[in-house]
């Protein structure tokens, strides 16, 4: 089996994907103004113990408290109003606060002198690190020098590529259209099945459905064909969208206890190496399971869309995420390309976003351009247009 690692890089952004013979295992994206999630430094202040929880509460400098455990603090728990070092273990909820751990955090105390407690400590290029080693991968392709050099000193026998191509990395890979597909509701199946996902504030629904598979065997065996084939992709799906808490899944009804009893363990074993522990429960006779899965990451819907039509019903990206994405594909269309203008019309908001939020970004794609990149506001723009001139 072949294991590659492929990472693009913009400041603020870095998106990396582990691929298994060409097919998407594992994506990770992370942006510096996101939502704490798994592997997160953070320098705190311990606010107060508790004694029913045997630890204490951080103060993060986020809406609410992380809960230190007493077991992963290694050196004991600082008195209140200490500081120390943590890491998320659990993401923040929306009713909950971060898990954190001051286990292994492989941080230079140099990094801490100076800082006033609590604060966010940047990343770097640990998170990169953390993947590259946990996959393992025979080739890394990325499109920042940088990167690729941080990831070349732990590299071992392991192929380094800097891409320079056409079109932007996720691009000339299939990868976009992937990710474009993973914030929709269906996933395909072998045969012809299909699955419907809807994450919603108190849980996520996954519906199994027969689509147009061909039925042989009579309806039992469609059922039990169909609920196995749909077992892996929810174990991929669930780890490509990150999706957490409590997931009911309505598999195809099956009237034997014994075939029930075979989905439960084919999807026991398929989320057995999943990096964020889950829990799967029995299914019933009318074919519902319940699991569980422990937040790590922020929920990639979450990441890159907002809530938008009647009561926050449906989903659009974010002027950050359609910020990116222009960028990105401004960068690799414009390279090595004799021009004198360049200008990028997008709708107002991500306007808005490329002057400040993404202006780091705008600038570092400017300098590998060496042009300036004129914005245009357009409310009749949806996406983004690129005029070069």
């Amino acid at each position: 089996m072949t294991v590659e690692l492929v990472v693009s890089a913009l400041p603020g952004e870095l998106r990396a994907a582990v691929l298994r013979d060409d097919v998407l295992q594992d994506l990770v994206i992370l942006r510096d103004d996101a939502a704490p999630q798994a592997g997160d430094l953070f320098f705190g202040r311990v606010q107060r113990f508790d004694k029913g929880l045997d630890g204490a509460f951080v103060d993060l400098g986020l809406e609410r408290p992380g809960l230190l455990a007493s077991r992963d603090a290694p050196d004991g728990l600082p008195p209140e109003g200490g500081t120390l070092a943590v890491k998320v273990v659990r993401a923040p909820a929306a009713d909950k606060g971060a898990r954190v751990s001051a286990k292994t955090l492989d941080l230079d105390p140099a990094v801490l002198k100076g800082l006033t407690a609590p604060t966010r400590l940047p990343a770097g290029a640990a998170p990169l690190k953390a993947l590259f080693a946990a996959s393992r991968p025979q080739q890394v392709v990325a499109d920042d020098a940088a990167l690729l050099r941080a990831l070349k000193s732990d590299g071992g026998d392991c192929n380094f590529l800097l891409h320079s191509g056409a079109l932007a990395l996720f691009e000339a890979r299939g990868l976009e259209e992937t990710v474009e597909q993973l914030l929709g509701p269906r996933a395909e199946l072998p045969g012809g099945g299909f699955l419907l996902i809807e994450p919603g504030q108190t849980l996520t629904a996954i519906d199994v459905n027969a689509g147009r598979h061909d039925g042989r065997g009579g309806q039992a065996a469609q059922a039990r064909e169909v609920n196995l084939a749909a077992v892996p992709v929810i174990a991929r799906q669930l780890r490509l969208r990150a999706l957490s808490g409590l997931i009911v899944v309505d598999f195809l009804a099956m009237k034997g206890p014994e075939d029930r009893k075979a989905i439960a363990a084919a999807l026991r074993k398929a989320v057995a190496d999943d990096p964020e522990p889950c829990q799967v429960f029995g299914i019933s006779p009318s074919g519902l399971l319940e699991m569980t899965r422990r937040r790590g990451r922020v929920p990639l819907h979450e990441l890159l869309c907002r809530p938008c039509g009647l009561a926050g019903s449906g989903r659009e990206k974010t002027p950050e995420t359609l910020a990116y994405e222009a960028l990105r594909h401004t960068a690799a269309e414009a390279l090595g390309k004799v021009v004198t203008t360049i200008t990028l019309r997008v709708a107002p908001a991500t306007a808005v976003a490329l002057e400040g939020p993404q202006a780091a970004a705008r600038s570092a794609v400017e300098r590998r351009l060496g042009r300036a990149i004129e914005i245009a506001g357009d409310p009749l723009v949806a996406g983004h247009e690129l005029v070069l001139g």
